[in-house]
């Protein structure tokens, strides 16, 4: 019922703005700046919220795998997508995705395994993103590589993704209880306590499978992007069932701030970096 009341209560502001922007253009005196927005997310669970909320239209199909929702955030342009899970059909999606709508800004949304004890269905801001199941594996362990180099000789360790300052500054200043953390991402859905806390002990904040493949594109293509995680599970022995008992509700419990952040990156980022 609460949600509820906040997306109709959202949804009216929105209107409200986008009725106030048509009489200013009518007069001439229209000046705010649009940002294309791309939102991105793994699962349909991540994305249905935003779907009910009545902010994006129909979706049309871009190839038989891939559908694009298209429409406004305030007076921003909203572009939509479904990845699928793990890091093949991240890239290949956000590939797709980034040539079809040109976006100024992308925003990764979905479900994300807590260590270090973090708190069931807190949202979380990432600070940087890195890649932990590419490398080489010697008589002495698990070495992590840069993704992409031949992992032989002199090691390489990953390049970590750190979010752009102005958009980081922005999210900061209106939202200054999101904590920023580390997210290491990889093709595993991690129910195992033991790897759960190596990772931690590596220095990871969060887990999941696609967040560091979207933000590698997107400084690949030179786009300010930003991802922002709920905690799904614990990443240990238990991950399973606690993943698919939470993943709606968390997912549905978050997505209201989730719009509001998206739409602090759109008004706020473009004047100094778009």
């Amino acid at each position: 019922m609460l949600l509820s009341l906040f997306y109709a209560l959202f949804i009216f502001s929105v209107y409200s703005t986008e009725a106030g922007a048509a009489n200013d253009t009518l007069k001439g005196n229209d000046t705010r700046k649009s940002s294309r927005i791309l939102f991105l997310t793994a699962m349909e669970q991540e994305l249905t919220p935003l779907l009910k909320s009545n902010i994006v239209k129909k979706g049309k199909r871009l190839f038989p795998d891939l559908t694009i929702y298209e429409g406004k955030l305030g007076h921003h342009p909203l572009s939509v997508g479904l990845l699928g899970i793990g890091k093949v059909n991240a890239a290949y999606a956000t590939t797709q995705y980034i040539l079809a709508t040109k976006p100024d800004v992308i925003i990764l949304f979905g479900s994300a395994g807590g260590l270090h004890e973090l708190k069931h269905g807190a949202l979380f801001a990432a600070a940087q993103t890195w890649t932990y199941d590419y490398g080489a594996l010697n008589a002495s362990g698990f070495e992590h590589w840069v993704p992409g180099s031949l992992p032989i000789g002199k090691n390489q360790p990953p390049v970590r993704r750190v979010v752009d300052s102005n958009i980081r500054s922005a999210v900061s200043s209106k939202y200054p209880k999101i904590e920023w953390v580390t997210i290491a991402s990889g093709d595993t859905f991690i129910n195992n306590t033991a790897l759960s806390q190596r990772l931690a002990s590596e220095g990871a904040d969060l887990v999941d499978m696609e967040s560091a493949v979207v933000e590698e594109l997107a400084a690949r293509f030179k786009i300010p992007s930003l991802v922002l995680r709920v905690v799904s599970d614990a990443a240990n022995d238990d991950a399973h069932s606690d993943f698919s008992a939470s993943l709606d509700q968390v997912s549905e419990h978050a997505t209201p701030v989730v719009i509001s952040i998206i739409h602090t990156v759109a008004d706020e980022v473009p004047a100094t970096k778009l």
